[in-house]
């Protein structure tokens, strides 16, 4: 019965990228595939390959690891990679924003690598899925920009979507979700049946993307500072030689001797406080890293 269900399913996405070509060939728009290394963005563009329709697929490359970019160039060599910024993110914070380090609230690493509005396209298809944050719930099979651009061709876009549309302010002028409705479960289950490739970064992570995120919290962060323990040197020398100080606000106090709990701290949601959890997770990243260190000195 799962098999079937999921055929049903898998037919029903392969009816929705076709529906939304036939609208992007009206409006004349060609379709841009979102590929980030991910399942999701896998098993969309396997369904867009499927469904026979004309699309190029971008990866907006940002603070991806070394095993995710030589998964995309070895599996998927026909996806373009985009990025509008030359210099990595660390060089970036220590030339150009003299050590200043994004934050949740100033998250300008996201808009110049990830999401650089250079780089929005007008007509996309996505691997978004509803089950994947509380602000991604409510998102419908299809998008459209604004009102206006949905008024425009609202005739069409009901005869193929009826209910699943919305206007939702987005940067792309419509933007196509078909795998919304999908489980973890699901997605897996399609790249099991046709024997997708499966980016080595599923083995240690449940979600591919930046090595390090300012918007998952240290829980999620910790991970990578254990298996790449050298990004806290990155960080730290990205703030030298330009009169920073080591101070978290809310502590009210200097961190200067203490910069490994300073970077750790800061990956915290903007350096929002540990829990205990949290407080044993920094004392091993700390070890772990004065091994490191020690083992440099040997």
């Amino acid at each position: 019965m799962n098999n079937l269900f999921l055929e049903e399913m898998e037919q029903e996405a392969i009816k929705r990228i076709q529906k939304f070509a036939r609208i992007a060939s009206a409006m004349e728009l060609p379709i841009a595939v979102g590929f980030s290394g991910g399942k999701d963005s896998a098993v969309v563009y396997s369904l867009c390959k499927r469904a026979g329709v004309e699309f190029t697929a971008y990866f907006n490359h940002s603070f991806e690891s070394i095993t995710t970019l030589k998964f995309i160039r070895e599996h998927y060599p026909e996806v373009i990679w985009r990025r509008d910024v030359k210099e990595g993110i660390f060089q970036h914070i220590r030339e150009v924003k003299q050590g200043l380090l994004p934050t949740v609230q100033i998250a300008y690493c996201c808009e110049l690598y990830k999401h650089n509005p250079k780089y929005i396209d007008k007509c996309a298809i996505l691997g978004i899925r509803k089950s994947e944050s509380q602000k991604r719930a409510s998102r419908a099979v299809f998008t459209a920009k604004n009102k206006t651009t949905l008024k425009k061709i609202k005739a069409t876009v009901n005869e193929y979507f009826k209910e699943q549309c919305q206007s939702i302010g987005s940067g792309n002028l419509i933007t196509l979700y078909p795998i919304v409705d999908w489980t973890d479960n699901d997605v897996w289950e399609y790249i099991h049946k046709h024997n997708l490739p499966i980016n080595p970064e599923y083995q240690y992570n449940n979600r591919v993307g930046c090595i390090i995120c300012l918007k998952t919290n240290f829980t999620h962060n910790y991970r990578a500072l254990m298996m790449y323990p050298k990004l806290i040197d990155s960080v730290i020398n990205s703030r030298r030689g330009n009169n920073c100080n080591w101070i978290i606000t809310s502590d009210n106090k200097d961190y200067i001797d203490d910069k490994v709990y300073y970077v750790c701290r800061w990956l915290n949601h903007s350096f929002m406080p540990f829990t205990k959890k949290q407080e044993e997770l920094y004392r091993q990243v700390k070890e772990n890293y004065e091994l490191m260190k020690k083992g440099e000195k040997l």
